[in-house]
């Protein structure tokens, strides 16, 4: 039996989405998408406007740490939200 995480992966931009996108396509069935969200923030005195693109899903635990060890790209934007105590207790052994 596999154990899932939730997780959320955060791009910055339309074109570090795509890239996120199609590498989290590669995970396959170790993924499961729950959403997406869109977030922004305006700096009015520096007339900038910052946008992030929110990926949520639940991951393979095993394939998380995976991501972590090997792929840069996707552990910088990777954040694990909720891991179950069976888990943290299965690893803390």
């Amino acid at each position: 039996m596999k154990e899932f995480v939730l997780v959320e992966f955060l791009a910055n931009g339309a074109t570090e989405l795509e890239t996120l996108k199609s590498k989290i396509y590669c995970l396959g069935l170790d993924y499961q998408h729950i959403e997406d969200n869109y977030e922004y923030d305006e700096d009015n005195c520096a007339n900038s406007l910052q946008q992030w693109f929110r990926l949520s899903g639940r991951i393979d635990s095993m394939r998380a740490s995976l991501i972590k060890l090997q792929d840069p790209f996707l552990s910088e934007r990777m954040r694990i939200s909720y891991i179950s105590e069976e888990l943290k207790n299965k690893y803390r052994s």
